[in-house]
């Protein structure tokens, strides 16, 4: 049966044309690649092939009402005045769902040689088999129905879930890692980046926050969880923070017992300053904006990448296996001391007698369509799903508490563009976040390097036609620089109409607002004290290009949240640890309160925002509190 109907397919074709037009050095989109380019990807992202066809039928009966003639038919100008014309709430579903269009464009051969860009990451060798990976197991090596015995069972390995996994095995005890996703290789991270997205991130990386506006939140699902589709920077957390989290009630968090995890877990991460070799001419153009600005605090930023070489695929597993990720890192040293890692396998329902957690179970279907139900009983359990899936969890387990799920955190992070028509960027080459000015980040915002690759490039550009081509081609003349803020903003997770999809809730106040505005403008000074031509600043709908600070304050003054393109990386204390059950979800010891045996590793117990990247912060409370686990399972 066909994918499309041919009024579909003429639709998709008109669209095409008239987003992807030739330019000077790019040429025009080819139609006849498009249905076979989307039958290809789109048989992957069934979601996305729904809302594509309703918004084909919506842009069919739409135009057709407006223009009294068919889109197909219409000339070009008349169709990219329709499209530019959509609605302000429209435009973050026209840029997901027509995402393949402009994908497929930037994806081909002839666009990359255009613009000098690397090929595609060749497929590496195949590497020794290890003997910690016969640790593995997948839903086919289990029998129909199997119960197993454990110290401690472990859902989720990402950030918190792998580092707790491995301070437990390495103190003796028997622990079983439950991952949804699969467990993979560099072999895995070659090639075309779009044929990533569904195995690494959760809904394809469409998992999003609402509110006064979109915010895009995407989260991982593979073995490594977050930290294998992360940009690899290592930062602990601050001397402020932790003693806020001391002022809060927190006393054990004192300084001199918190540096010896950090310790440990920059060890383990081998974290160490960018090679300045692969950050490329943006940490260049920063650092001479960042000085004629008059800052002092910038530099390569500290990453888990020893031996990386600026291959610029961080975002979609790291084909080099430099960056250490949890499936590099923690994961091995838990398998080495025994523990066993099943993947394919998701955690739906926890095993309870009254307020005790006694295991959990997992079910999964093998290759061969045959059910798969794993029981693991074990004397703890700890959720490690994530800030934005463990509450919801808990929620769906009976598990009841005000807090669960309350006081969200996303760090809102926001990026500016310069053009500078005499300098090349040579992206595709370089660490897409490898320079940081951190001057600001005890004032709650913190500047960072965030270069994505073409593709992501062509979907962030609400150009239509020329305007569109043009983009792409300007793509090594354009530099990209961001900063996220501490938010003192919350927002709230609630269980979806799908496991993929949470309900996640979050509204920026008047003050982030200002503080987001405040990133714009510093970023901007930097970019023109280095020599840009124009700054731009994109929304969902369009990008709003200045060429003077005068000009870029006036719009700020009356910015509101929907004029800017917000994303946010870190989601944070949605299970908030604290001294008492009144103020958080989970002990000093990352135990729930009111339950026995359950425990929260991950994001979600970090008392609020941090300001810098989490990873670090997450892997280290992890580690104490596994490690005070294994002594109170060694006392009993």
């Amino acid at each position: 049966m066909a994918l499309f109907s041919s009024q579909e397919q003429q639709l998709i074709s008109a669209l095409f044309e008239t987003y992807c037009p030739a330019g000077d050095l790019v040429p025009g989109a080819d139609v006849s690649l498009l249905p076979p380019a989307l039958l290809e990807d789109l048989a992957e992202h069934p979601r996305l092939l729904r809302g594509l066809r309703w918004f084909l039928q919506g842009l069919r009966i739409g135009f057709q009402l407006r223009h009294r003639q068919s889109f197909c038919q219409a000339d070009l100008a008349l169709r990219r005045q329709f499209l530019q014309s959509l609605p302000v709430a429209a435009g973050p579903l026209e840029r997901i769902l027509t995402l393949p269009l402009r994908l497929q464009q930037a994806r081909r051969d002839e666009v990359a040689v255009a613009l000098s860009l690397p090929p595609a990451s060749p497929v590496p060798q195949a590497e020794p088999a290890q003997r910690w990976q016969q640790q593995i197991r997948r839903p086919d090596d289990l029998a129909a129905v199997e119960t197993w015995e454990a110290d401690v069972v472990i859902i989720g390995s990402g950030a918190g879930g792998a580092a707790a996994a491995a301070t437990l095995a390495e103190r003796g005890l028997a622990v079983v890692v439950l991952e949804e996703g699969d467990y993979m290789t560099r072999q895995d991270f070659a090639g075309d980046v779009l044929h990533r997205l569904p195995q690494l991130y959760r809904a394809s990386g469409l998992t999003m926050a609402f509110g006064q506006s979109v915010i895009p939140v995407p989260i991982g699902r593979s073995v490594g969880g977050t930290t294998t589709i992360n940009s690899g920077t290592a930062m602990p957390l601050s001397a402020a923070r932790l003693a806020e989290w001391r002022q809060q009630g927190l006393q054990d968090l004192r300084e001199e017992d918190w540096a010896p995890w950090v310790e440990r877990v920059q060890a383990v991460l081998q974290s160490a300053p960018a090679d300045p070799r692969y950050v490329g001419e943006i940490g260049r153009i920063m650092a001479e904006g960042a000085a004629r600005c008059g800052y002092q605090h910038y530099g390569p930023l500290w990453r888990n990448a020893p031996g990386c070489d600026g291959q610029a695929q961080c975002q979609f597993g790291c084909p080099t296996a430099a960056k250490q990720s949890t499936q590099i890192s923690f994961i091995p040293r838990a398998l080495q001391a025994g523990a066993v890692l099943v993947t394919g396998m998701k955690a739906q329902s926890l095993l309870q007698e009254g307020q005790q957690v006694l295991g959990c179970v997992a079910s999964a279907v093998d290759q061969q369509g045959q059910a798969r139900q794993l029981t693991i009983r074990a004397a703890a359990t700890i959720v490690a799903m994530g800030s934005l899936l463990t509450p919801v969890f808990l929620q769906q387990q009976g598990i009841r508490h005000e807090q669960i799920g309350r006081g969200l955190s996303l760090h809102p992070a926001g990026v500016v563009l310069a053009e500078f028509p005499d300098r090349f960027m040579d992206h595709g080459r370089c660490i897409p976040q490898g320079f940081g000015v951190h001057d600001r980040q005890e004032d709650g915002l913190v500047f960072e390097g965030g270069t994505p690759p073409l593709a992501l490039h062509a979907l962030m550009r609400p150009e239509v036609g020329p305007a569109w081509t043009e983009s792409l081609e300007q793509y090594q003349h354009t530099a990209y620089f961001g900063f996220m803020i501490r938010d003192s903003s919350r927002g709230r997770v609630l269980p979806g109409p799908h496991a993929d999809w949470p309900w996640i809730l979050y509204w920026m106040n008047r003050a982030d607002l200002r503080l987001f505005r405040q990133g714009v403008l510093e970023l901007a000074r930097m970019y023109w004290a280095a020599g840009a031509r124009s700054v731009s600043v994109p929304s969902w709908t369009r990008l709003h290009r200045f060429t003077h600070e005068q000009d870029l304050c006036r719009w700020l003054a009356t910015s509101s949240v929907r004029d800017f393109l917000i994303t946010a990386y870190h989601p944070l204390a949605t299970c908030r640890m604290a001294a008492s059950p009144a103020q958080g979800v989970v002990s000093s010891d990352a135990e729930v309160y009111g339950w026995q045996g359950l425990y929260v590793m991950d994001g979600s117990i970090l008392p609020g925002s941090i300001g810098v990247n989490p990873q670090v912060t997450i892997m280290a409370l992890a580690c104490r509190a596994a490690s005070r686990l294994a002594d109170r399972l060694a006392a009993s």
